[in-house]
């Protein structure tokens, strides 16, 4: 039914778009001369013939309207059109939603209880979209381009929820004002601001230009479900919030600013899947009260990675790919991690030296790696891999025997910084791993790579153990260093320094089991260095080849360390003359026992050799020469080989036999 008014007296117009209303509420119409009560549920639609007034009367409120339509379903999503200059909205039930327009900024809030959604498109440089509600919001973002020259581009005022949906193959773009016009109720201080909870999904993008201060803050927690999220040329931080999740979509950020960080959160950040890139040029911040770095991934609490892929790549001075307050967990997932910035030295207000380095990662308390794929590569001065400031555990403590994961692969080619106030002190050297208290390796593969001046493999201030797993460290300077002890109970560790000890600790080093071979390459150095002289070789397979002599405390399976005692040919050796790149070969008749490639450039070498297939009572000669094809096992890439018989390829060179017992 349609109902038609004529003469209805003259019409105060207080909307000039349609309204729908409830079909069960009661339309009461009047004018100069006629007043009459209709049920809605039969009439469709009512219009003016000409500009008249009439008054509607719903169960809510009393409202003035030029035309009238009734739906039996009404919709729920409340539409904003932005059109340049101008802004069309959609109400689609005004006792639901109330909106005001200020030239191109949008005022929304509602009367309901319970959720509500809006939609959000068009185009506007001077549009701004704020939402006064503390019930649940769901705002579609619809192909908008929204630029504000007051403040925030959305600001969610209240504490309520607010989730984000980004309208599937959309591409919607944020920029906020450079400076915020800002009264006591407006905390905004980024592009899209929440004081609530924010969740963003959907399969479309979103680039978030912050020009104030942050890209996307939320003074609660931000979770990303789906969606593309594209942060750059912020002020500060990318994501800032008390506690970050993500469980899927994908992140870009591009830091330029110092100090500036990609996602900043103050409690937690909890990664469990899904894809973050991001690239940083910013550079460290120095000042009397704080030094401050600039960093991709950064936590004041705690931060836990499940699953996803994080690539990073940090440019500038001091750089931090991913940094923590306290502890970090990674349980999964996959890390590309790069620092080409360079460290420094500085001096305090006390006129002190101070230094900063780069690091990939970096937490003042413990690192636990328990699953995952991690490559972390830093190439700049002092640059660092894995850094802890209390423990690292490394593997599964119930699966020893797991080889394979974590897989963690890192390379430093950066030297150490000298010290501006004595040249002749160098500090902030470059560090594969380093643990200020503890550190554990159960299982994994773990491969570390130093080419710079200072650089070593694996630093730990306090006490390391190596329960399971595989470790390789070719380095510059040691391959492992140690400030108290070092227990090797199994796994499989290769050593291999150029210009330092392949295994060195200023207290004791005990090897109860596993497969161990170390190689020094150059200077009086040894493979196996203990400042106190207290090196237990109790069990598992040792083989070290050095330009020092190693000196052993105490052994409980035949263990031999050059020069040697006696020969079959009564010669006492001081040392042995080898080639680097041939092979040493330890051997009973004709079988091998254990072979181990020589990088030693020195002029002489010196052997320390260990294994639970020695006898008290034989004798064992050593050669050199190539490695054989037919070996039974090999390790480290076919540096440290056991057992095999030698065949055509095996030459004899250099060396004469020497018999050890």
């Amino acid at each position: 039914m349609r109902l038609l008014l004529q003469q209805i007296g003259s019409l105060i117009v207080f909307l000039t778009y349609s309204v729908c209303v409830s079909a069960q509420d009661i339309i009461a119409i009047s004018g100069d001369t006629m007043q009459t009560a209709i049920p809605l549920l039969v009439v469709d639609s009512i219009k003016a013939q000409r500009p008249k007034q009439f008054c509607i009367l719903t169960k809510d409120s009393t409202l003035l309207a030029d035309s009238i339509f009734f739906n039996r379903s009404l919709p729920d999503t409340l539409v904003i059109d932005y059109r340049r200059e101008k802004v069309y909205v959609k109400n689609p039930s005004i006792t639901h939603f109330q909106v005001s327009v200020l030239k191109g900024d949008v005022f929304v809030s509602t009367r309901c209880k319970g959720p509500f959604a809006c939609l959000a498109t068009g185009t506007s440089n001077d549009g701004r979209l704020v939402i006064d509600n503390d019930t649940t919001c769901t705002l579609v973002l619809d192909n908008l381009e929204l630029t504000s020259q007051k403040g925030s581009a959305i600001y969610f005022k209240q504490k309520q929820k607010a989730v984000i949906e980004l309208h599937e193959g959309t591409k919607n773009r944020l920029t906020d004002a450079s400076a915020y016009q800002t009264d006591s109720t407006d905390t905004s201080n980024s592009c899209l601001y929440s004081k609530g909870s924010l969740t963003f999904t959907g399969n479309g993008s979103l680039t978030v230009t912050g020009r104030y201060r942050h890209g996307i803050a939320s003074s609660k927690n931000i979770k990303i479900d789906k969606g593309h999220l594209i942060i750059k040329n912020v002020a500060k931080h990318g994501i800032h919030c008390d506690k970050f999740t993500m469980e899927g979509g994908r992140i870009e950020l591009n830091m330029a600013n110092d100090a500036s960080k990609g996602i900043k959160a103050k409690k937690e950040i909890c990664i469990k899947n899904g894809q973050i890139d991001g690239k940083a040029t910013g550079s460290i911040t120095i000042d009397s009260v704080d030094t401050s770095y600039c960093s991709l991934l950064k936590s004041d609490g705690s931060m836990l990675i499940k699953d996803g892929e994080i690539n990073l790549t940090h440019e500038g001075k001091g750089g931090r790919c991913i940094s923590v307050d306290n502890n970090l967990t990674i349980e999964g997932g996959r890390l590309h991690l790069e620092c080409r910035g360079d460290g420094g030295s500085y001096l305090t207000t006390a006129n002190d030296s101070d230094y900063y380095t780069p690091k990939c990662i970096t937490a003042d308390d413990t690192i636990t790696i328990k699953d995952g794929t991690i490559d972390c590569k830093s190439t700049g001065l002092g640059g660092k891999g894995i850094v802890a400031g209390k423990c690292i555990a490394i593997g599964d403590s119930v699966d020893l025997g797991n080889m394979s994961f974590p897989a963690i692969s890192i390379e430093t080619q950066g030297e150490c910084i000298f010290n501006n106030v004595d040249e002749d002190l160098r500090f902030g050297c470059p560090k594969g791993i380093k643990s200020d208290s503890l550190l554990v390796v159960y299982s994994g593969n773990i491969g570390v790579t130093t080419a710079g001046m200072g650089g070593e493999g694996v630093e730990c201030n306090g006490q390391m153990s190596i329960r399971g797993g595989t470790l390789v460290c070719n380095t510059f300077d040691d391959g492992i260093n140690v400030a108290d002890s070092i227990e090797i109970s199994g796994g499989l560790v290769y050593c291999n320094s150029a210009d330092n000890d392949g295994i060195d600790s200023n207290g004791s080093i005990c090897i109860s089991g596993g497969i161990v071979a170390s190689v020094n390459q150059n200077k009086p150095n040894e493979s196996f260095d203990a400042e106190k002289g207290q090196i237990y070789l109790l069990g598992g397979t040792v083989f070290g080849i050095g330009s020092g002599d190693v000196k052993i405390k105490e052994t409980t399976i035949p263990c031999y360390s050059t020069p040697f005692i006696e020969s079959n040919k009564g010669v006492v050796s001081r040392g042995l003359i080898l080639t680097e790149g041939k092979y040493v070969y330890i051997q009973r008749d004709e079988d091998i026992i254990m072979a181990l490639r020589n990088d030693n450039k020195a002029f002489r070498s010196f052997l320390t050799v260990m294994s639970p297939a020695f006898s008290d009572s034989e004798q064992l000669s050593v050669y050199q020469g190539d490695c054989p094809f037919n070996t039974q096992q090999s390790f480290f890439g076919n540096r440290l080989v056991f057992g095999g018989i030698p065949n055509n390829s095996f030459l004899i060179t250099d060396i004469q036999v020497q018999i050890i017992k």
